[in-house]
């Protein structure tokens, strides 16, 4: 098998345009109060919302809906506003924030202003498989619909 190959399938890129600047579009990645709004698949509701937004700092969501409950956490490593923001990424095991953390992947956010819009770039990886790569596609593009339609509404 190609290794290049390999990785591409470990590696989710995905590029979409928000109709909002770079820094509203990046406190919605930032501050709790909007991200528990637009986080996460449709049917899904964020009980638990915690960002300490600081290099080192950790992040933590507790979402329940669709018939599950699922709990994710990471690490802040790199904060740049309004231009980057880089953090590790893990679901816990039986959705809980008690419970230990899964495999852990690595998400890096660019932010480009377009005109009055910004070109978001989300990079995740590595995944194990192509399968982890998929299901995140998935959820990204569910939450970035959620994501437009608060950035639509003003702050």
């Amino acid at each position: 098998m190609d290794a290049s190959a390999d990785l591409d399938e470990r590696t989710l890129r995905m590029v979409h345009t928000f109709g909002a600047s770079p820094e509203r579009l990046y406190a919605a990645w930032t501050d709790p109060k909007q991200f528990v709004q637009w986080f996460g698949p449709h049917g899904m509701t964020n009980l638990v919302c915690e960002f300490d937004l600081r290099v080192g700092g950790t992040w933590q969501v507790e979402a329940e809906g669709r018939g599950t409950r699922r709990a994710v956490s990471g690490k802040y490593l790199e904060i740049d506003p309004p231009r980057r923001l880089v953090f590790t990424w893990a679901w816990h095991e039986s959705g809980d924030l008690a419970t230990p953390r899964e495999h852990e992947t690595k998400v890096a956010l660019d932010f480009k202003p377009v005109g009055r819009s910004t070109e978001l770039t989300l990079t995740q990886s590595l995944f194990r498989d192509r399968t982890g790569s998929d299901n995140h596609r998935w959820g990204w593009t569910q939450s970035f619909e959620k994501l437009a339609t608060l950035l639509s509404r003003g702050s």
